[in-house]
C-alpha cells in the first residue's frame, strides 16, 4: 500500500476544501493508496492565536513511510512569499512532489495549471460584443507573487489586447484574493459614483468580484446596469451574492482529481510531463446581464447563451442542509460529553463511542512521553518517540488504552508498523495542542469528505485530550507541592516577562530591545557581519487619539506591532521604545530587500487594520542605517535611522501641502 500525504493550508477555505475533496474522490479504495490529509497553516503563521501549531501536521508528514506529496501550493501563495515558500518546503523535496496551480522550484515535481488565457478571451469578448463594454478594469493579486495572480492579470492584458482594447493601469485594483481589501481599497479609490469611469471588472478571484461590487454598490453604481462584473473560481457564493455572480469556473474539486490522477500514475512508475493544464469556462449569471435581476431561479449560461445547470443548486441541496443540521447537533453532543474532567483512562475508554458517533471509521491516538512547547516564533520540531495509546476501528477498541503505549518514531512511522491499518482511503492527521503545548496527534479515517466539519470535530477532541492528560497529572501529583512549585514558577515568569516585554503590544519593550539588540550586534561584530537598524514611527496616531479616543489609539498600536513582527523575519528583533516608535534589528539584511519590506508592511497594514477592525487603515514611516563591524554603536545607530524616519516624515508632510 502506498502512503500520500496531502497539504492544505487550510480547510475553512472553500478553494482548498474543494481542492481536498477532489483529491479523496479519486482514490477509491480499488486505488491501494492511504491517502493522508492535513491542514498546516504555515511555519510560524502570524494569524489567530495558536494556529501556528497546525504546522506540526507537516512535520509529521516527513516521515519515511510518506511515499509522494500533494500540495495545494497556490493557497500557500496567497500568504507566503516565495522565497520563505522555497524554504519551508524544500525538506520535503525527498519525495515526488505534486502541486497544484503552480510549479515549485525542486527537480521531482509534478504540477496542475489552470489555463485562464482563452476564458479570459471570451469574457472580454463577450462583454464588448454582448454588453458593449469599452473601458474594463481588473481586480489583481499579482503583487502577492502568486504564480495564478500573475498569470490572470497576463491573461486579461492579453484579452484587452485580441478585442482591440487599451490597458488602463489604472483601471487595476490590487487586492491579494480577498473580499475584505477589494472592498476597501475600492472605497478608498473610489469617493463618489461620479468616480468610476469603467463599465465592467474582472477578478481574479470570486472574493474580491464579491468585495469591489458591494463597495461600488454602496456609492449608489447599479450592477449590472453601470458596471459589469465577472469573477473567478465560481465558487458556492458567487451563486447566492446579490446580483449572482457572472464568473469562469476553474472547476476546483476537478484540479484536485486531476492531481491525484498524476500522483497515481507517478507512483505506478509511468513517465509524465512536468506540467498539466485544465480548462476554464465562462458562467455568466445577473452581474453581466446575462441573466435578469428579477429571475430568481439561480439559472447560469454558458459561452453560447445556453442556459446551464447550476451544480450549487441541485436536487442534493436540501439533504446537504439537513445533514449540517444533523452536524451542528453532534458537535452540542460533544460539547455536553466533554463539559466534565477525565483523566486519561476514562476518556479513552469512551472514545470508542464518540468515533461512531462521528462516524470516523477508525482513529488512532499517538501522545509524546511529555509536552512539547512551540511560541510562535519557534521552530516545530517533533520528538522522536511517541506512544500510541489507542487504536480503534469501527466499533471495537484494536489496542484498549494503555498508560505506557506502544513506542513509535514519528519521523519514520507515525503508527508503529504492527498496527498500521490496511484499509485505503482518506485519513486526517491533526496535532493535540493547546495553547503553546504540543502533546502529541491523532489520526481518523471519516466516511466521507466534509473535511471541514471534521476539522471542527477533531479540534473538540484535541481539547478534551489535552484536558484529560492535565487533569490526570494533577491528579498523580501531591497538590499541595505542585501548588507550591507552579506558583513560583509563574511568579518568575511573569517577573521575567514583566521586565522584558511591552505590557501592551506583547513585542520587546525599550529595556528587553536594548539588552537583546546589544547582544545580537557583539555576536555580529565577533563574526564580522553586517545588517540594518530600522526606526519606524507610526503616521497621524495623535489624530487616530483625538478623533477615535486613546482606546482606538491603543488597538492601532497593537495592530502596528503586529504588522512589524510579520514583515520581518523571526530572527530579527522587534521592540517598542515609546508610544508608537518601534525598532528593528536586523542582521544579515541588505538594501536591496527595503523595498519588498516596505510593501509588505503596506500590505499587512491594510489586512491587519481590517482584521483588528480599526477605523482606519494604518501607515507607518520608516527610517533605515546599515551596520558594520566597524560601525556598530547601538544608540548612534537608532539616532541615525531616527534622523531618516524625520527625513521621510518631512517628503509626506510636503506631497500631502
Amino acid at each position: 500500500m502506498k502512503r500520500v500525504a496531502l497539504f492544505v493550508h487550510n480547510l475553512t477555505v472553500e478553494y482548498s476544501l474543494s481542492v481536498a475533496q477532489g483529491v479523496a474522490s479519486f482514490f477509491t479504495s480499488d486505488k491501494d493508496v492511504k491517502l493522508i490529509l492535513a491542514q498546516t497553516n504555515q511555519p510560524n503563521y502570524p494569524h489567530g492565536l495558536y494556529e501556528y501549531q497546525y504546522w506540526t501536521s507537516a512535520e509529521l508528514l516527513k516521515a519515511e513511510d510518506i511515499d509522494l506529496i500533494i500540495i495545494v501550493t497556490s493557497a500557500y501563495q496567497t500568504f507566503t512569499p516565495p522565497e520563505e515558500l522555497e524554504a519551508f518546503l524544500k525538506p520535503f523535496s525527498k519525495k515526488p512532489i505534486v502541486s497544484i496551480a503552480a510549479d515549485l522550484p525542486f527537480d521531482d515535481v509534478h504540477y496542475t495549471t489552470s489555463d485562464c488565457t482563452q476564458a479570459y478571451n471570451q469574457v472580454i469578448e463577450h462583454l464588448v460584443k454582448e454588453h458593449g463594454c469599452k473601458n474594463i478594469g481588473f481586480l489583481s493579486a499579482a503583487e502577492t507573487n502568486s504564480a495564478e495572480g500573475i498569470a490572470r492579470l497576463a491573461a486579461f492584458k492579453k484579452a484587452l489586447e485580441n478585442n482591440n482594447l487599451i490597458f488602463n493601469p489604472d483601471n487595476v485594483i490590487e487586492a491579494m484574493f480577498i473580499r475584505e481589501a477589494a472592498y476597501t481599497i475600492t472605497r478608498e479609490k473610489y469617493k463618489s459614483k461620479e468616480d468610476v469611469k469603467v463599465d465592467a471588472f474582472l477578478a481574479a478571484n470570486d472574493l474580491m468580484a464579491e468585495g469591489c461590487m458591494k463597495a461600488l454598490q454602496e456609492l449608489g453604481v447599479k450592477v449590472p446596469k453601470d458596471v459589469k462584473f465577472v469573477g473567478f473560481d465560481d465558487s458556492v457564493r458567487a451563486s447566492f451574492t446579490s446580483p449572482s455572480l457572472s464568473t469562469i469556473d476553474q472547476n476546483v474539486a476537478g484540479q484536485g482529481y486531476k492531481a491525484a490522477e498524476i500522483a497515481w500514475k507517478i507512483l505506478n512508475g509511468e513517465k509524465l510531463p512536468r506540467e498539466t493544464k485544465t480548462t476554464t469556462e465562462p458562467i455568466y449569471r445577473q452581474s453581466c446581464g446575462c441573466v435578469k435581476s428579477s429571475n430568481i431561479s439561480f439559472v447560469s449560461r454558458n459561452q453560447a447563451g445556453e442556459i446551464v445547470e447550476n451544480h450549487h443548486i441541485n436536487s442534493n441541496t436540501i439533504e446537504e442542509y439537513t445533514e449540517s443540521s444533523k452536524d451542528i447537533n453532534g458537535i452540542y453532543t460533544l460539547i455536553d460529553i466533554f463539559h466534565k474532567n477525565h483523566t486519561l483512562e476514562d476518556f479513552f475508554n469512551s472514545l470508542t463511542a464518540i468515533a461512531g458517533q462521528l462516524k470516523f471509521a477508525s482513529m488512532s491516538v499517538v501522545l509524546y512521553e511529555e509536552p512539547v512547547y512551540f511560541k510562535k516564533s519557534d521552530k516545530i520540531e517533533i520528538p522522536d518517540k511517541a506512544y500510541l495509546k489507542v487504536y480503534i476501528e469501527g466499533d471495537r477498541q484494536i489496542i484498549p488504552y494503555d498508560e505506557k503505549g506502544i513506542e513509535t518514531n514519528p519521523h519514520k512511522n507515525l503508527i508503529p508498523p504492527a498496527f498500521h491499518s490496511v484499509t485505503t482511503g482518506t485519513y486526517i492527521v491533526h496535532p493535540i495542542f493547546a495553547g503553546e503545548k504540543q502533546y502529541g496527534y491523532l489520526m481518523v479515517k471519516p466516511t466521507d469528505s466534509k473535511f471541514q466539519m471534521h476539522h471542527v470535530y477533531l479540534k473538540l477532541i484535541i481539547n478534551a485530550i489535552a484536558n484529560a492528560w492535565e487533569y490526570t497529572q494533577a491528579l498523580n501529583k501531591n497538590e499541595a507541592l505542585t501548588s507550591r512549585n507552579e506558583r513560583l514558577l509563574r511568579n518568575n515568569q511573569e517577573l521575567n516577562f514583566q521586565n522584558s516585554i511591552d505590557e501592551l503590544t506583547q513585542v520587546l519593550n525599550r529595556r528587553g530591545f536594548m539588552e537583546k539588540a546589544e547582544k545580537e550586534l557583539k555576536r555580529a561584530v565577533k563574526n564580522g557581519l553586517s545588517g540594518m537598524v530600522f526606526f519606524a514611527d507610526m503616521d497621524g496616531l495623535k489624530k487616530i487619539n483625538d478623533t477615535y479616543g486613546h482606546k482606538v489609539g491603543d488597538l492601532a498600536i497593537q495592530t502596528e506591532a503586529r504588522v512589524l513582527s510579520a514583515a520581518f523575519r523571526n530572527s530579527d528583533i522587534v521592540g517598542r521604545l515609546s508610544g508608537d516608535e518601534f525598532a528593528i534589528l536586523s542582521t544579515g539584511l541588505t538594501k536591496g530587500y527595503i523595498s519588498a519590506i516596505r510593501t509588505r508592511i503596506e500590505q499587512l497594514n491594510l489586512l491587519l487594520s481590517q482584521e483588528a477592525g480599526l477605523p482606519v487603515t494604518l501607515s507607518l514611516s520608516l527610517g533605515h542605517v546599515a551596520f558594520t563591524p566597524e560601525k556598530s554603536n547601538l544608540d548612534a545607530l537608532l539616532s541615525r535611522a531616527d534622523e531618516k524616519l524625520y527625513e521621510e516624515k518631512e517628503i509626506k508632510h510636503a506631497s500631502k501641502q
